[in-house]
């Protein structure tokens, strides 16, 4: 069984302090951030473009969380 990730709504790009709008959950490779953990990411500020639909990865630099494709 695949649990749910977050991955972004939207295209967001770097330096963006992320809104609960621009996240949703999904079953999606790479595996990412939890969907309980949804709301923690909620005020970080992404050191990275993200594109519509890539999963949040948990690596953490500087407070800023990392995004892979």
């Amino acid at each position: 069984n695949q649990a749910d990730s977050v991955v972004a709504k939207v295209k967001i790009p770097k330096g963006t302090v992320l809104t609960e709008d621009m996240l949703t959950v999904k079953v999606a490779e790479p595996m990412g951030v939890v969907a309980e953990d949804i709301f923690q990411l909620v005020g970080k500020t992404v050191k990275d473009d993200v594109e519509e639909d890539d999963s949040i990865v948990p690596e953490v630099s500087k407070g800023y969380f990392s995004w892979c494709c």
